[in-house]
């Protein structure tokens, strides 16, 4: 710089000193300004004052003097020490440059912004800002991260019609520190896609030095640390409410944050949790299963460090390997709905993700159960409840691909005609009335390694197998069977049951939500299974019951004895206590009585008043009694309309 250059900028007032009580000159800073910005020429301090905060308070100084103009710039060269300096001080690495000299050095182009208003600025799309960090940012643009699936849950396309994944000018120091030049060039053409927020480097500093009083060394931070700082300070000067990072540092500074700056730390996990659950309030609501005490409630990504206790139960499954596998199933509410269900006295018992995968096709990818006495009983019940969901959705199968599954939950799958296949476990599901040809034809179709052949001695296991669906067989034997509200109630009367107070009404949880049950009956009708029952509740002695055809269940085993043998075989399944068997056999432990163990209980749609049963050929009384498969058919159309 010519001596010259010195006197123009002093007679401009671009030249800004620092000097001591005595007059001696520590340093100096030499500007001009061109198109509304400042071009920083020279910062200079001498050797004997560096370490002071000589440049920093000049800087300082200079950002309120030029805070009517556009911002500060310079060109620095990489290879100079001071390349460092400048993210500290608020600046921004905005591109690079070749330098004039014979060795062409790299330079950096710095940007200091004071946030004037112009054209662009006032263009808004209405839609909130998220704004994301720099491990984020490298996880949506680049192949290689290994969090790049917990991230790219950011960019589900429901998310991207209610908000706006945005930068902040910081973004650019993070790429800056690359030591890849061509990531570098790659990461700042990628950053130009996203919304950048706008806000003064003046209080962006000002609060940023509010952020560093939650960090305990705040004098030691590293590089990192203090573009993370400005990250946050960024968004919250601009007035945005959500900041996405995956750094477990900063997560656990959200509770200060948001008391200090009104501003929501999270996730990417957290966030598309949260804006669903906004979304879809009513649907997060907890849902009693049945009439039951029990209920269900959907997963939100705040409920991960509880689950990962509860349901972690595989010994040879990694922590990380669960995360993987829960971070998937929870990453896109909207086509994945995990679900908890909590036993009567709110433990968590089951953790159950469903999806669909194909238009036909219905996949569990998650199927756990925690130590809670309750927890077979709901696994069953919610399985139940899958395959009849998918059932209604035109599927043609369940899928279940948890690669960690328990015992209990194998037993579960079997019990409910899942089938091992070489990659998963495979429920086929079918509704209403089929022939042997067409449930060969499924079985097929789906690659299952089974043939109708090697069912001829066990339709039950058939039955099992296509369930929803019926197997179209006219020497299938069907009960009409009635039973009193005051036991209908804990099998499956919810009706019944629901006007009972929950906790204190008795109901037996275990039978109300099971798939098994067995009852009793004194009747000498002879009975065979496999078969089907329709339950006529009457009134019985309580007056209660609707004296309609409400349900239908496959009848699976039929036993007649003694009241003890009986009792000590199903008193498992069965409602009835010691003393209700023992009055079933009118008090005398010679009579024999039968045994009905059913299971697969489908409450109807349409129940079928008693008086209608004589339009359908079944004429009172309403004992037990055998009735055609035609006629059972007639019903069941009936009563499921929508189950042709």
């Amino acid at each position: 710089m010519p001596r010259g250059g010195f006197e123009e900028a002093l007679a401009k007032g671009n030249l800004i000193v620092a000097m001591d009580d005595e007059g001696q000159l520590l340093g100096y800073l030499l500007y001009r300004i061109t198109n509304r910005m400042v071009c920083l020429a020279h910062v200079c301090v001498r050797k004997e004052s560096q370490g002071q905060r000589i440049a920093n308070r000049m800087l300082d100084h200079l950002k309120l003097k030029s805070a009517h103009l556009d911002g500060i710039k310079l060109k620095c060269r990489n290879d100079y020490d001071a390349h460092r300096f400048w993210p500290r001080v608020g600046f921004i690495a905005r591109g690079t440059a070749v330098g004039r000299g014979s060795d062409a050095a790299t330079m950096t182009i710095w940007h200091f912004s004071h946030n004037q208003s112009d054209l662009f600025t006032e263009i808004n799309t209405g839609k909130p800002k998220v704004v994301i960090d720099a491990n984020v940012f490298f996880d949506l643009i680049l192949s290689d991260r290994p969090s790049k699936a917990v991230s790219e849950a950011l960019t589900v396309p429901w998310l991207d019609d209610i908000v706006e994944l945005s930068l902040t000018p910081e973004i650019f120091n993070d790429i800056n520190r690359s030591q890849d030049i061509v990531i570098q060039k790659i990461s700042r053409s990628k950053a130009t896609a996203f919304h950048e927020i706008k806000a003064g480097g003046i209080q962006v500093e000002q609060v940023a030095d509010q952020l560093r009083r939650l960090y305990p060394d705040s004098g030691r931070l590293s590089e990192r640390d203090t573009s993370d700082i400005r990250h946050m300070a960024y968004t919250i000067v601009a007035g945005e409410k959500y900041f996405v990072t995956r750094d477990q540092g900063i997560l656990a500074k959200a509770p200060e944050v948001l008391e200090m700056h009104d501003l929501h730390l999270m996730s990417p996990l957290e966030l598309v949790s949260h804006l669903d659950v906004i979304q879809r309030e009513q649907e997060y609501q907890p849902r009693r299963l049945g009439a039951s005490s029990t209920h269900v409630r959907q997963l939100k990504a705040t409920d991960r460090a509880d689950v990962e206790v509860a349901f972690r139960m595989h010994p040879n499954e990694t922590i990380l390997a669960f995360r993987q596998l829960l971070d998937s199933a929870v990453a896109d509410p909207k086509t994945c709905t995990s679900e908890v269900a909590y036993d009567t006295v709110g433990q968590p018992g089951v953790l159950i993700s469903t999806r669909h995968i194909l238009p036909s096709t219905v996949e569990i990818p998650l199927l756990r159960l925690a130590e809670v006495p309750l927890a077979a009983t709901l696994v069953r019940n919610l399985l139940m409840t899958t395959i009849i969901r998918a059932a209604s959705d035109n599927a043609d199968c369940v899928e279940f691909s948890d690669p960690s599954p328990s015992h209990e939950v194998i037993a579960a799958l079997e019990e409910l005609g899942f089938a091992k296949s070489r990659s998963c476990w495979i429920k086929p599901v079918m509704k209403g009335f089929h022939d042997l040809a067409s449930v060969t034809d499924r079985l097929e179709s789906l690659g299952l390694p089974y043939r109708v052949e090697e069912f001829d001695e066990n339709f039950d296991a058939l039955g099992t197998l296509i369930w929803p669906g019926k197997l179209e067989c006219p020497t299938t034997t069907c009960y009409l069977i009635p039973i009193e509200a005051q036991w209908a109630e804990h099998f499956f009367d919810t009706d019944l049951a629901a006007c009972r107070i929950p906790g204190l009404s008795g109901i037996r949880e275990d039978l109300h939500l099971g798939v098994e049950g067995v009852y009793y009956s004194r009747s000498t009708v002879r009975m065979k299974a496999p078969g089907y029952i329709l339950w006529y509740v009457s009134k019985g002695n309580e007056g209660l019951g609707s004296m309609q055809v409400k349900a239908m269940s496959r009848l699976r085993e039929v036993v007649r004895d003694t009241p003890k043998a009986l009792f000590r075989r199903f008193s498992r399944l069965g409602v009835y206590e010691w003393k209700d068997v023992y009055a079933s056999a009118k008090e005398n432990l010679d009579t024999n009585l039968t045994a009905l163990r059913f299971s697969h209980t489908e409450l109807f749609e349409n129940p079928l008043p008693g008086d209608q049963l004589g339009s359908f050929n079944v004429p009172p009384p309403y004992g037990p009694r055998i009735i055609p498969f035609a006629t059972f058919r007639q019903i069941f159309n009936h009563a499921f309309p929508s189950k042709p």
